[in-house]
């Protein structure tokens, strides 16, 4: 079952890297498709996810969401010691902070989680990473714009209001007051959220023949022990983490796989918008991405 599993994740990021070699899939589309994504498949898939999830223990959702919320607000500080402790290069330290910080959860680590667990643990990773979107539009902008607090109040708030975090917020209410969905309401919006998982693995594929893995591996050196770190180190710690709190099965799982994923294509997006860093900002999703390859099939093996 894991190496079916494996398969199928990497034969759909072959067939992107194919597309995108046969000018099938630009650069461009795969913008409009992850747009797709982000903001019409992953949403209904989130609220359709509720079908499967056990909602005898609410208090337990609760504490994982706290535990979320927990991981995502020591992670700039443990990213700032990390990059004080490599002495990396005062320039860049603000994207190796981000590298640390934001994993690819969207468009990876929703299809390995599910892939593992199936569709009902995205409502529970959605939960786990509600802080995603507050930090990066956040702290992350600040650090890649130079501004001091990120983006303006009203303006970090539009950003943050998308349908992926509606959805999430949407999920939490409807779990609490136990909504049920009706059957044929819930089969149209999973048919169409279905997608996600296989079309974000090649879109995935796809990025990655965007560039030319050659330059981006004769990069920076301290990128391979940036990837070590955010790969192997942090989803062991997570582990770790999880087990002392309490936390087994699914709910510890979905923690460790959101930080093993590689760093999030939002970093690059980010650093290009600003038109600073645009070339580290690749070359860290980008290696990240590709070395993942071997440490993502680890993780199923372990958590399988």
């Amino acid at each position: 079952m894991i190496i079916i599993t494996i398969c199928k994740l990497l034969l759909a990021m072959i067939v992107g890297y194919y597309l995108n070699k046969k000018d099938v899939f630009s650069v461009e589309m795969c913008q409009k498709l992850s747009f797709f994504i982000v903001n019409i498949t992953m949403p209904l898939l989130i609220i359709t996810s509720l079908g499967d999830v056990d909602i005898s223990n609410r208090g337990e959702l609760i504490g994982f969401i706290l535990v979320g919320a927990g991981f995502y607000a020591a992670l700039p500080f443990l990213a700032k010691l990390i990059v004080f402790v490599t002495n990396v290069n005062r320039e860049d330290k603000p994207v190796y902070e981000m590298f640390y910080i934001f994993s690819n959860n969207m468009f990876m680590g929703y299809p390995v989680a599910a892939a593992i667990y199936g569709n009902s643990c995205i409502f529970h990773l959605s939960m786990f990473n509600l802080g995603f979107n507050l930090l990066y539009y956040t702290y992350g902008i600040r650090c890649v714009s130079g501004q001091k607090d990120g983006l303006k109040g009203g303006q970090a708030l539009r950003r943050m209001v998308n349908p992926g975090t509606v959805a999430s917020l949407l999920a939490i209410v409807v779990f609490f007051i136990d909504l049920q969905m009706p059957a044929a309401v819930s089969e149209i919006c999973g048919y169409v959220g279905n997608v996600s998982s296989p079309l974000s693995m090649v879109i995935i594929g796809a990025n990655i023949g965007a560039y030319s893995l050659k330059s981006v591996f004769a990069d920076d050196r301290k990128l391979y022990f940036m990837s070590f770190i955010r790969l192997a180190v942090m989803p062991i710690v997570a582990y770790g983490v999880m087990t002392l709190l309490g936390f087994s099965g699914i709910l510890r799982g979905i923690a460790v796989v959101t930080m093993g994923m590689p760093v999030a294509s939002l970093v690059s997006m980010g650093c290009s918008e600003y038109g600073i860093y645009a070339r580290l900002g690749s070359a860290g999703v980008v290696m990240t991405t590709v070395l993942s390859l071997v440490t993502i099939p680890i993780l199923l093996i372990i958590l399988g």
